[in-house]
């Protein structure tokens, strides 16, 4: 498979939309926009602005964001997935957010996409810089803890969040 992290862009709208439909169907729309879940409709009403605003958070994110880079995961020219790279960490990131969060389509799973993804992503200047890479993921998600293993991952400890699934947190060494 020939995957490639691109940053967005209008070129993919059709395919992201289906994605963003995709992920409407299992309840998870908002990690694939990666904006405020108050946001979740901007990317059909406005793609354009869509597109701008999550280019723009590597120097002015939302105020409830850190800055961070979004790249989306091209494979035939098809978005299937979706990863965010935070450039810095507040204290809620620190506990459950890490930086690095990623989704793929439901109908792309199973495939090693996020695999690649992630690799790709820790290959980037942007991850280089930060040196280490806090990840984290839910205590039960199998898939996701797989993932960060398979990419140098070194488990941390478990943190207990009230209200919330209980996650794992991994540190990956540049």
């Amino acid at each position: 498979m020939n995957l490639r992290l691109d940053k967005p862009s209008l070129k993919y709208k059709e395919s992201f939309l289906q994605g963003l439909d995709d992920c409407e169907n299992e309840r998870s729309a908002q990690s694939w926009i990666y904006l405020h879940e108050s946001e979740v409709d901007i990317a059909k009403e406005d793609f354009k602005s869509y597109v701008e605003k999550l280019l723009s958070y590597e120097h002015t994110p939302h105020e409830h964001f850190v800055r961070g880079v979004t790249f989306w995961a091209i494979v035939n020219d098809e978005v299937v997935g979706r990863l965010g790279l935070r450039l810095e960490l507040n204290e809620g990131l620190e506990k459950f957010g890490g930086h690095i969060g990623y989704i793929v389509r439901p109908k792309f799973r199973k495939r090693g996409i996020a695999t690649k993804m992630l690799s790709q992503s820790l290959q980037t200047q942007y991850s280089r810089d930060l040196k280490r890479i806090l990840l984290t993921c839910d205590i039960d998600n199998i898939a996701s803890e797989k993932t960060i293993v398979k990419n140098g991952g070194e488990f941390y400890d478990i943190v207990e969040l009230e209200g919330r699934k209980n996650k794992k947190r991994f540190w990956i060494k540049l």
